[in-house]
Order: C-alpha cells, then structure tokens, then sequence
C-alpha cells in the first residue's frame, strides 16, 4: 500500500477536520481509521470515511476526524494519525519520498482557530511555469523557523492548480506511464466533421503527443500550447496527484540531447530542443520540491476553486466555446466532463463533504464504471449535472469566506456573446440564499472570486478593446473575461454581496491575472448607508509568472498607471490602487508571490504580498488597510 497524494488537511470547523488522500493498494474503507493526539495525550478516534474508487486498486479517501465533546481545543498543535488495520501510515514504507512532517515532530499536526487572523491566499501553479515554486519556498522557510504556530490558519486557492491545455513533454510522458499501470483504459469520443487522421478508439492507443491535431478549434479548444493536452479522466487525476507531491520527484530527461552551439542542426530544431530542454529544467524542479508543498497542505486548512486550467484554457469564454464544448458525443463535452469529475474529487470535496455526499457515492461511481466503452449517454447525463452544478460554497471559517464559482454559472446575454456573465442571474440568487444563513451581524466577510473583480484597468480595458475590435478571435487570444465587460452584472454581485446588513469589510481573494496587485473601492450600503469597503487582493502566480513580450507590455502599463497615463483620455478610475508602505514605484509585482491577510480585529487590518525574487529570496509588500496609501 503507497499514499500517493496527501494527506491533505481541507476544512476544518470546532467539531470536526477533513483529511484528504489517495491510496494505492489494497483497500477496505472499514480497515482506515483515524486518531489525534494533543502534547502526547490520546484526544479522540472517532472519524468518519468516505472513498471513491477511481483506478486500479485506487482509491481517493476523506477522513473526517471528529473533535471530543467539547471541541476541538484553540491554538494548540493537535496532531492525526491515520491507521490502515491498526498501523500507522506515516511510515517510510507507505509514503514515495520524505514524510510529511516537519522536524521535530513524530506526525502532521494543524491548529482549529475559532478565529482566523492569518490567511494565506494564491494561485496558479504550472510546472514548466518558472524555475522556482513559491508554496515549496513557504514550506522552506516553515521548516527553518521551526515554529508550526507560525503557519497560517488557513489557505485559499483561487484556481489553476493544476494546467491541463499546457502540460510539459516530459510531464506528460510520464503521465502517460503512469495513467497505464494505474487505471483502466478509457474510450474516445469520435471527433467532429469525422477528423480521425489523428483519432484513437483508446487513450492508450492514441499516446502523449500531437493531442493539439486531436483537440483543435473545431472540438472547441483554442490552446495555443495544447500538443499533451490533458484529456482522459485518468490524466486529470494524476495531474493533481503530480501537482501536490508523492506521485514523481524526478522526472526522465528529454530524448533529444542538448545541442552544442557548433551544431549543424537547423536553426528551427535547435531552438525547439532547446526550449524543451528549458521547460524540462522548471518542471523536474517543480516535481523535486513536490514533497515540500505535500507537507505543507498536511498542515493548513485549505479551501479551493477552479478556474478555467483545470479543464481547458477559454473555456466558456464565448457563447461559440461554450457550445462547441457542450456538444453531446463530442470530445469538447467528454474532456470537460473528465475535468470536472477530477476537480470535484480532488477541489470541491474538500471544501465542503456534505453537499458533494451524493456526487462522490452515487454519480461519480456510475459515470467512473463505464470509461473503458464511450457511453454517449453516461457522459450527457454526467457533464449536465457537474457543468450544471453550483459549486459556490461558504466555509466555516471567521470571517466566513464565500468560494464564487465564477465557470459553471456562466451565461451571455444575446447581444453579447463574446461577454461572459462570470456568474449568471441563477448563480447571484444561489449566492444571495447562501448569505442569508449567515448571522445578521457579520461585519466581515472574505469573497473568492478566481479572476479579480476588480483588475488592473489599464490591461483589462486593453482585453476588451481587442476583443471589441477583433471580435471572437481577440476573446480567445486576449481573453477578455473579467467582471467589468458587464457592469450592469458586476454591480448585481455588489448587491448581492451588500444583501448582508451590517457588511463593513469585503476581502475578496483572487488569482488568474499571473501578476499581484491591491485596490480599493468604497460604498454606501443600498440598505444602511454605512459605508463598505472592498478590498481586492490579487496573489498571482505560485509559479507561472510572465515572460517575454507579455512581461515588457505588463511593465509599460504598469508605468503608465503609476505615472497616471490612460490608454483612454476619457477614462477615469473609479477604485485605487493600493502603494505598498514602502514605496518604490511600484504597486504591482509580476514576480511569483503569496498574498498574507493579517485581521485582529474591526479595527486592524492588514495585507501582505510575499515577492519571490528570483535570488529565491522573499521580499514583503507590506498594506496598511487601516491607512491605506493609494496612487493618485
């Protein structure tokens, strides 16, 4: 028996903590259990499991560990074991790599706070995306201060865990590997307009390579890096089995040996083996420090949302791409379909078990079943309850935090569509019904919007003039999908979120952008007239940060905001950007971060972006929310 992912420690609330894992091996759920110790002392082994089979001998585990009587105790180290026929797992024999525990300690411990001061939020990790991770740096510097008490109290990821339509060659080989020792064979949709020059009935058969002259735009899929595109259910979830650590820390090098500069090769390949070998080097590294990143999950609560990199770059971006992938008996719908069934085991569960109780024991088993023969039917049926399913959910956190599916609650207007509604009219009532069971007196409230709700003007403004001008070849390219295309939609989210009475503070937590930046905008509550601030704290990329032509162009507007430069003279913000206390003409970084949220209590409040620098060294962007300097 192998742990292969995990554990990982998803919510946690007074009288309970989940536990998350995948187990290779033999399996009987009853065999699992689960006890907690505080300073060496038995605490309790009540706990509940649930599994879902999802390979060969596979099984993804929540272990819901239950508190004693009168909860779980505050602030102090609370350590879990978990036991397969009354032996311990955190044992060399069971685990692919180092333990998931920090020096000094015997097993993973975490901490229940029945109020959170400090939360970590961020997002986006490719493995090819940069030479560095910064939640593998955080558990380095975790490791060296030596003091758990020191961690966060809780996580938030605002999507791209994992890239499913850019995936390294060398990642994808080894996947490709994997996915045939652990898994059962999976079928394929026929392709449309009978493009079957590069069609295979199986994964097997079809292979790693060349996915991009399966998966085009006809199919829906407009990846401009889409050669190993992901596309079977069984790559998805070693994805993030790979992303998370346990699974590979070394990966083969490339077949094509590194070319001298005195080689005759042409111009053309050299460059190709050379630029493969460069995104080999950033991803063997991104797998080396898996196991850091593994044992920092064990620690931190984690609450998470997907965005579109965990199923295919544009999706639902326009109303043509969202009909091309929910087309019935199409690949489009069946990777979707295979990419969801994979974030719901490996995302959604976590946040909250109990609403996913009948997706994980009765729909999600039936659908698994029958990947080995295409069942068109299966995966209508399928794909019609997860891309129809509401996957916003509130935590139980203080503040509470409201995870906003902003991809399965998408709709367009007619006369728009090229400008997604991030969350339709359906999806705001949903959110509006989940507020309303909060206490009345919530002053504070943390949002998770994957893509800023507030952005960086200058680029947002730039997308949607693009995409203006060029129309659907501009959405896709320039991927014009941010709040502001609909403003009349974006202020019913405003509303939706003031529909909380006492609402003083809004945090909203975001991702996406590959860039870190703050802003600020004040209201007079619709109801009460106080004022409510919100607060826009984006923490992109863990490690995928921009490069080339993207970064300069990121750059010159970024100088331009600073010096007050608008691409449009008639123009004028209407919310700040945020200057970090010590002010070095910058209030944006591009460099790989993690974003800290600091709250004591109404009255203190602060944000910190922690800025990787490519020395590997963390320099702090300090915010004053109490007194904020803004540009301008």
């Amino acid at each position: 028996m192998k742990v292969l992912c995990g554990p990982m420690l998803r919510r946690v609330d007074s009288q309970t903590a989940c536990i998350w894992l995948i187990i290779h091996g033999e399996f009987e759920q009853q065999a699992l259990s689960a006890s907690t110790t505080l300073m060496m002392a038995p605490l309790n082994d009540a706990a509940h499991i649930d599994s879902i089979q999802i390979g060969n001998n596979l099984n993804a585990v929540m272990v819901t560990m239950k508190a004693p009587q009168s909860g779980w105790p505050e602030q102090d180290l609370i350590h879990y074991d978990l036991h397969y026929n009354h032996v311990s797992l955190f044992q060399a024999q069971y685990f692919n790599g180092p333990l998931p525990i920090y020096p000094g300690h015997s097993l993973p411990c975490f901490r229940y706070l029945a109020e959170n001061h400090k939360i970590l939020n961020a997002s986006c990790r490719k493995p090819h995306g940069a030479k560095q991770d910064a939640l593998a740096a955080y558990d380095r510097s975790v490791e060296h201060s030596n003091k758990l008490d020191k961690l966060p109290d809780v996580a938030f990821f605002t999507g791209d865990q994992i890239y499913a339509d850019d995936v390294d060659p060398q990642v994808a080989k080894y996947l490709f590997e994997q996915s045939q020792l652990l898994f059962n064979d999976e079928a394929l949709a026929t392709p449309v307009d009978n493009n079957t020059a590069h069609w295979q009935s199986h994964l097997s058969a079809l292979g790693w390579q060349n996915r991009h002259l399966l998966l085009n735009k006809k199919e829906g899929f407009y990846t401009t890096q889409g050669h190993q595109h992901l596309l079977g259910f069984r790559e998805y979830i070693l994805m993030y089995m790979l992303a998370w650590g346990g699974l590979c820390h070394e990966l083969a090098e490339p077949t094509d040996k590194l070319p001298s500069k005195r080689n005759a090769l042409p111009y053309k390949e050299r460059k190709r083996i050379r630029n493969e070998w460069e995104s080999y080097a950033k991803a063997n590294n991104f797998v080396k420090q898996s196991w850091r990143v593994r044992r920092l999950l064990a620690h931190i609560p984690s609450y998470m949302m997907l965005d579109d990199h965990e199923v295919t770059d544009d999706w639902n971006l326009t109303k043509q791409v969202t009909n091309q992938l929910s087309k019935p008996s199409s690949l489009g719908q069946q990777t979707v379909t295979n990419a969801l069934a994979a974030f719901t085991i490996c995302q959604a569960w976590g946040n909250n078990p109990a609403q996913y109780q009948n997706l994980i024991n009765e729909v999600l088993p039936s659908y698994i079943s029958k990947l080995s023969q295409y069942d068109a039917t299966c995966y209508q049926q399928t794909f019609e309850y997860l891309n129809g399913h509401n996957f916003s959910t509130l935590t139980p956190t203080l503040p509470v935090a409201l995870l906003v599916d902003t991809r399965t609650q998408r709709s367009f207007r007619p006369n728009k569509p090229l400008s997604p509604l991030l969350v339709d009219d359906q999806g705001l009532a949903h959110i509006r019904s989940l507020l309303s069971t909060l206490d009345t007196h919530t002053e504070r409230l943390i949002v998770l919007s994957p893509a800023p709700v507030y952005g960086f003007s200058l680029v947002e403004n730039l997308q949607l003039g693009t995409v203006k001008l060029f129309e659907h070849k501009a959405a896709t390219g320039a991927d014009g999908e941010c709040w502001i295309s609909d403003e009349q939609q974006m202020a019913k989210f405003s509303d939706t979120i003031t529909s909380l009475s006492n609402l003083k503070e809004c945090y909203i937590l975001s991702g996406d952008v590959h860039y870190g930046f703050c802003r600020k905008s004040t209201f007079a509550h619709p109801s009460n007239g106080h004022d409510v601030t919100f607060w826009q704290l984006t923490s992109s990329s863990i490690s995928n940060r921009p490069t080339g032509s993207i970064e300069m162009a990121l750059n010159a507007l970024h100088r331009s905001a600073v010096f007050g430069i608008s691409l449009n003279p008639f123009y004028k913000e209407k919310t700040k950007y945020l200057k970090p206390e010590s002010w070095q003409g910058k209030f944006l970084s591009g460099h790989l971060n993690l974003g800290i949220l600091a709250l004591d209590n109404i009255n203190k409040h602060q944000y910190s972006m922690h800025v990787l620098r490519p020395n590997g060294k963390w320099k702090e962007w300090q915010y004053n929310l109490n007194q904020p300097k803004l540009l301008g």
